[in-house]
């Protein structure tokens, strides 16, 4: 596990390559439902609590 950490910590590796779709907050029942069954090529649900430049 501490090598994992130490991996992630170093940005050595582009983990947002990983993150497929984005949501916001008040989509989150859709988010969830996309993971849920695995449709569109989806990987991972990104979740933004707030609208980004407001």
């Amino acid at each position: 596990m501490r090598r994992l950490i130490n991996v992630v910590a170093s940005g050595r590796v582009d983990f947002g390559a990983l993150v497929t779709h984005q949501y916001s907050l008040d989509d989150i029942v859709a988010a969830y439902d996309l993971f849920a069954h695995q449709r569109d090529g989806v990987l991972k649900v990104a979740i933004k609590p707030f609208h980004w430049g407001r």
